[in-house]
């Protein structure tokens, strides 16, 4: 590590500029976490505030709450602990600006609607309590809204946690009001029944009909996995670009010192003790490029505007910075390689 070290210092330039690749690469790595967070965190805030195990659904609805509808006797009393939703797109308009949301017909008491933070819960037909979202985006308490589907208006009377469910902000109401919002949801209809009940694969359900793990039904989401499986395929696609920058770097640089290498061994420094050397560097650079790239990831957090969808976990930021030092050390392994070859007499002839 001493010699590592004192390499380092006087070739500043040199390791400098490793090292800025890596800082940028860890940059936008911890970035790109975080969006992928965020992103999750959109699509699935509201349904992870319900803490339920399992939902049911219509079988030809494609495990789309909206596609589904079923009368609701076919799953009366079936759970331990179960709600009904019922849900429609909107989009509603406060007179200033206007959004596209989703409405929520739900009971007041039932565990799917969050925590209020202002105002008041619904208590009235064509009431509603907005989530937190609505509320940053410029609504208010008191608001009318007028719907472009239908004449009927929307008062809010309260604001939730922030319960963002497909990357759509929410509007929870009453039956009632979703029922004169969309006819098709009549009083003895829903789009889904809710269930918290560990046991719900032992119940029987109508042919028709079919219970999925909470899960396994946000991951099929519509767009939920394509979204995903990009960010974590540009993910790792920067872990392998890492290793492949720290292997030329360090490449180059050993081809430079291969007499160097020579001499030390010549004096009797082992391959294996050379190896060490050039591992310690590569910790060195990565730990020093990951840190200050996770540095700038956090001040950047503070200075992005709430529209942007980014979420940061530092168990996943410390696990990323992990791998990114694991990825270098790998991509160093080359020039351990390139050194064990290296020839004493022919390095110093």
């Amino acid at each position: 590590m001493f010699l590592a070290w004192n390499e380092i210092k006087r070739n500043k330039l040199k390791f400098s500029l490793i090292i800025g690749v890596l800082i940028m690469i860890s940059y936008l790595l911890f970035l790109l976490s975080g969006l992928a967070s965020g992103l999750m965190n959109m699509n699935r805030e509201a349904i992870d505030k319900w803490d339920a195990d399992a939902i049911v659904l219509n079988k030809d609805a494609n495990q789309t709450v909206e596609q589904s509808i079923f009368n609701k006797s076919k799953v009366e009393n079936t759970y331990k602990q179960q709600t009904t939703l019922k849900q429609t797109g909107v989009i509603v308009s406060n007179g200033k600006q206007e959004e596209n949301a989703l409405l929520f017909g739900v009971k007041s008491d039932t565990f799917l609607l969050p925590k209020i933070i202002e105002g008041q819960k619904v208590s009235a037909e064509n009431e509603v309590v907005a989530d937190k979202t609505l509320k940053d985006k410029g609504f208010k308490i008191g608001d009318k809204l007028t719907l472009s589907q239908s004449d009927e208006k929307l008062k809010i009377v309260g604001f939730s946690e922030s319960a963002k469910y497909n990357a759509s902000p929410v509007l929870f109401s009453n039956d009632k009001t979703i029922q004169n919002i969309n006819p098709s949801l009549a009083e003895d209809k829903t789009n889904t029944v809710v269930v918290k009940d560990k046991n719900w694969k032992q119940k029987s359900l109508d042919n028709d009909l079919e219970a999925i793990e909470i899960e396994k039904f946000i991951e099929n989401l519509p767009g939920y996995q394509a979204q995903n499986l990009t960010l974590n395929f540009m993910i790792t696609f920067l872990f392998i670009i890492s290793a492949t920058v720290i292997a030329i770097f360090l490449y180059v640089i050993t081809l430079q010192k291969t007499n160097l290498f020579g001499v030390l061994k010549a004096q009797g420094f082992t391959n294996g003790y050379l190896a060490k050397v050039v591992l310690s560097q590569t910790f060195i650079i990565a730990l020093i490029g990951t840190i200050i790239g996770l540095a700038l990831t956090i001040l950047t957090g503070f200075f992005l505007p709430d529209a942007v969808p980014i979420k940061f976990s530092f168990v996943t930021l410390a696990i990323y910075g992990i791998v990114l030092i694991m990825v270098s050390l790998i991509g160093s392994l080359f020039s351990i390689l390139t050194i064990r070859k290296v020839d004493p007499l022919k390095a110093i002839s």
